[in-house]
């Protein structure tokens, strides 16, 4: 199945250029894995990035730049261990799966709502959240809108809202000023990878009384 939402090309030349978070390189590393022309786009932000450096202002170097670098060159290579390859559900992408190191059963799930649970993997600066949902089929997330971006990567079945249906590989991108409820596709559970910066802004009084308990 073709990905019918990718990320914009903004978010591709920022990971070209390594100027991303950990969380927002894992993402867009994530998402990249299910286009067939991803290392292709990666490349074409390099080059791009290649010729904005050549046009820069060369800085001058260190008087001993060389002879340090040369010195480098001299020493031995140790090559480090491989480490074993670890097999992997084929729901997670590549780059996900080795960046947890585990599978989705080793993650430390927790209860979000009726037929709902989360895990957070990781917090950066700004209260940039990167967290995954599992939700079964059916399930309807109340409406509720966001601090900040937020993008959410689907890595199993569905979930639409006013923006559309999203599926396997298709990314929502959401800002402060949109407000949606989702509803997750009936035919299977569906997984997500969501990258967010601030909590969420719920706007039943049930789900806001919840959220200091879901840390979300």
């Amino acid at each position: 199945m073709s990905v019918t939402h990718p990320l914009g090309d903004e978010w591709i030349a920022a990971y070209a250029a390594g100027s991303l978070s950990e969380g927002q390189s894992v993402f867009v590393a994530s998402h990249l894995s299910f286009l067939p022309d991803a290392r292709k786009a990666v490349s074409a932000a390099e080059a791009v990035g290649g010729t904005l450096l050549e046009e820069l202002a060369p800085d001058v170097m260190a008087p001993d730049a060389l002879a340090r670098t040369l010195a480098l060159l001299e020493e031995p290579v140790v090559e480090a261990p491989r480490p074993a390859a670890r097999k992997r559900n084929a729901i997670l992408p590549a780059p996900l799966h080795d960046w947890l190191g585990c599978d989705l059963d080793a993650l430390k799930w927790g209860l979000l709502g009726p037929g709902m649970r989360k895990a957070m993997l990781w917090r950066g600066e700004n209260d940039e959240r990167l967290w995954m949902l599992r939700a079964r089929p059916g399930v309807r997330i109340p409406r509720h809108g966001h601090s900040g971006t937020e993008m959410t990567l689907v890595l199993k079945g569905s979930f639409s809202d006013r923006f559309g249906t999203f599926r396997r590989g298709d990314v929502e991108e959401t800002g402060v000023d949109d407000l949606h409820g989702l509803t997750v596709g009936t035919e299977e559970e569906c997984i997500c990878l969501a990258l967010a910066e601030g909590p969420v802004r719920f706007e039943g009084l049930i789900a806001r009384l919840l959220q200091p308990f879901i840390d979300l």
